[in-house]
């Protein structure tokens, strides 16, 4: 077992070791595919912001809705529609898999930026070669980025300019610490950063990080600051380019750029006059805010809706905790040579921007550039803070931190593959010229607009929008200017009876539901499926759900109509209950139904 195991290890390190130019295009290569693939096998994307913004903004911004339809996918209709362009021509315009291939494999290009930087801050490693490629595959296997891989959510996605400017600074704080010209290096830097936060504002904290750190080295004083300034003004440039047109129309509009955010500093009259901050996830106390990093590793959900599971923060936490200490005992470390530049540069990079992440979001996914830098990060510093004898415990605790987020990881919801990504029964609208629909509630529910007539306008009534009076007053005219007014409501989908009913499906096709006896079933059904059997017909062996498992979807939906009366009561408007039915609706197999009734003037 050794010796096979020796020679699978030699034959990696002689196709994917960084020693000549045709094994890094190997090892990149293999990561943008592999990853490409691996999107496939998840399936078709179905997170919450897919369904509520990321489709229909990038319909709408396609299709010149800004001025027609009302926030019909919440407070985030009027994000920066650039990236949700190209999401939703490329869900909409290929078959759905190739679509999430790509996806994945633009993803996949993280593990070059990361090889990148390694290559840079391991300069002085006479293994660098063998250990650049497997230091950025562990920065792959790290939970945020695993979470979203092939997905639409844009983490992942801007964390590839993010992390290719991060490795232009350190090419050109070498070129410059030789005496050579870097001009090129600091305007694509800029470039990338000003493309990463137009795309996605939450990027600014890293574009305020790798300015400072752009400093910290780079030759003289002067070149540095020179070199900086260069990158910020492309940032700016790209930045005005990229984001400033969208930026001034909603501004014209509404009277805020950032509408409805930071409404406290513009007082736009259709939203409330203030900044929309999520303040949940922010560390409480103190004591929470030394040990941040160790709280949310043990409780994944103080920083995420979906907790995902990754301990190498509170690794690096206890790393350094036990590093200083070691030092100020003056205990010998491992390594007491000056360390190289770049990885100096990497590190106040990662130190700024992780205090900035804690002090003004705290959400995890937008941590996945830092956490891809992460395993580089700990292999770096170990021996510059413990001794010697230490060292054999660096690659066994990062292999198995990332087994477990193989094994332990959590994604934001796939569904199995159609050709078509998304589907919608449109409703009867005789009019559409001349009709409005209130999408109502909370529920994401814009991703379906795209799908219905687009001559209607589309408003939303009782979600997250911050809403002024004004703004309901502006509801109040739009619906008044209309002769056909809707309503559009979640509906509830039980994804119990639709598993039960992929189980009877692959049962059919492997010869199951006609076996005598129905042994295969009947094993199943004791070994914990969540279902009963049905042999009650001679030859047919059918899955039941369980009856404490049955939901009652008319009951539900009913609960929802009658919530969504309430919301709309404040309007002057109710549900016409008579006219409610409730249509199908899908995002790849999975079904995700609405309800559909005319509305009234409240009496």
């Amino acid at each position: 077992m050794r010796r096979f195991v020796g020679r699978v290890g030699a034959a990696l390190r002689a196709r994917l070791a960084f020693d000549s130019r045709a094994n890094i295009v190997v090892a990149c290569v293999s990561a943008v595919v592999l990853c490409g693939l691996w999107s496939v096998l998840r399936g078709q994307d179905t997170n919450w912001d897919l369904r509520n913004y990321h489709l229909y903004n990038g319909y709408a911004a396609l299709h010149g809705r800004l001025g027609l339809d009302l926030a019909a996918a919440q407070m985030q209709s009027y994000f920066n529609p650039a990236l949700d362009v190209v999401q939703y021509a490329l869900m909409t315009g290929w078959p759905a898999p190739l679509a999430g291939f790509l996806l994945g494999a633009w993803h996949g290009l993280v593990f070059a930026c990361v090889a990148a930087i390694a290559w840079r801050v391991l300069a002085d490693d006479p293994r660098r070669a063998v250990r650049v490629p497997w230091l950025a595959l562990a920065g792959l296997l790290t939970a945020a980025f695993v979470s979203e891989l092939g997905n639409t959510m844009a983490d992942n996605t801007t964390a590839v300019p993010v992390l290719a400017a991060l490795a232009l600074v350190l090419s050109a704080q070498a070129r410059q610490r030789a005496g050579r010209g870097a001009w090129l290096q600091w305007g694509l830097a800029g470039v990338l950063l000003g493309l990463a936060v137009a795309l996605k504002l939450t990027n600014a904290l890293y574009a305020a990080a790798l300015g400072v750190a752009a400093l910290c080295d780079g030759g003289r004083a002067r070149a540095r600051f020179s070199g900086a300034l260069a990158m910020t003004l492309a940032a700016l440039a790209c930045f005005a380019a990229v984001g400033g047109p969208w930026f001034v129309r909603v501004w014209q509009q509404f009277g805020n750029p950032l509408f409805p955010q930071f409404n406290a500093w513009f007082d736009a009259p259709l939203a409330l006059p203030v900044s929309v901050a999520d303040t949940r996830w922010l560390p409480r106390g103190l004591g929470e805010w030394l040990a941040w990093p160790v709280v949310f590793s043990l409780h994944p959900k103080r920083v995420s809706d979906l907790p995902l599971p990754q301990f190498a923060w509170a690794l690096a936490y206890v790393l350094v905790i036990l590093g200083v200490g070691w030092r100020v005992l003056r205990r010998p470390v491992a390594e007491r040579q000056p360390a190289v530049s770049a990885a100096w540069v990497v590190a106040v990079f990662c130190a700024l921007a992780f205090i900035a992440w804690q002090a003004m979001f705290s959400i995890h996914r937008y941590l996945v550039v830092l956490e891809v830098l992460l395993p580089l990060l700990l292999w770096w510093a170990w021996p510059w803070l413990l001794p010697a004898r230490t060292l054999g415990w660096r690659a066994p605790l990062l292999a198995l931190l990332a087994v477990h987020v193989l094994v332990a990881g959590r994604d934001w919801g796939h569904a199995s593959w159609r050709r078509a990504a998304f589907e919608v029964a449109a409703p009867a609208m005789p009019a559409p010229a001349a009709s409005a629909v209130v999408v109502v509630g909370g529920e994401p529910q814009a991703w379906r607009i795209p799908l219905l007539p687009p001559q209607a306008t589309y408003l939303s009534w009782g979600s997250n929008f911050p809403a002024s009076p004004a703004y309901g007053e502006r509801v109040r005219v739009m619906l008044a200017a209309r002769e056909d007014r809707y309503a559009m409501l979640h509906a509830t989908a039980d994804r119990g009876a639709e598993r039960i009913a992929r189980l009877n499906q692959w049962a059919r096709r492997l010869g199951w539901s006609q076996q005598p006896g129905c042994a295969t079933l009947r094993w199943w059904a004791r070994k914990g499926l969540r279902a009963t059997l049905d042999d009650s017909t001679p030859g047919q062996c059918v899955l039941r759900q369980r009856a404490d498992r049955a939901l009652d979807v008319a009951a539900a939906d009913a609960a929802l109509r009658e919530a969504a009366q309430a919301q709309l009561a404040p309007l002057g408007w109710r549900l016409d209950t008579a006219s409610c039915q409730r249509l199908p609706a899908r995002i790849g197999a999975d079904a995700f139904p609405y309800q559909w009734c005319r509305l009234m003037p409240a009496e």
